[in-house]
């Protein structure tokens, strides 16, 4: 009994760490992107562009030759060139991070699978014990 425990266990699923396989299979480029996508996606970069956004206006509406006047012309061209290049980023970012997850619930289910069977197999043999000690109380 104790050798097909044995086997079980060895043949049973073990659980992996996906956070370490995730980042092993991460290229240079992917890193940078995720770190770029991550820094990105915080509240602190939203104050960064808001401060940056209000002191050009503030800086053009109080100069007295200003080179970008209301509307702001060539503010709202960089913009747009920030946009341009952040976009594709952050999407890049944004599927490295779905991969890392995709890997997480694969893990989990298989976890999971591996549990059940391991309930299953435990509600069985409860079962088996418990006909069992029925019969050696009638006796």
């Amino acid at each position: 009994m104790a050798q097909v425990l044995k086997d079980y266990l060895q043949k049973r699923h073990q659980p992996e760490n996906v956070n370490v396989k995730h980042k092993q299979g991460l290229t240079f480029q992917n890193k940078i992107a995720l770190i770029i996508t991550t820094a990105i996606g915080t509240m602190y970069s939203v104050y960064l562009f808001v401060i940056l956004m209000a002191g050009w206006m503030l800086w053009q509406s109080l100069t007295k030759k200003p080179f970008d006047p209301f509307p702001f012309a060539f503010l709202l061209f960089l913009g747009n060139i920030i946009q341009l290049l952040l976009m594709p980023l952050i999407m890049v970012g944004q599927n490295i991070q779905g991969q890392h997850s995709e890997l997480r619930a694969n893990e989990e289910f298989k976890t999971t699978q591996s549990i059940y069977r391991d309930i299953e197999k435990i509600l069985v043999d409860l079962d088996r014990l418990n006909k069992e000690l029925q019969k050696l109380k009638k006796k």
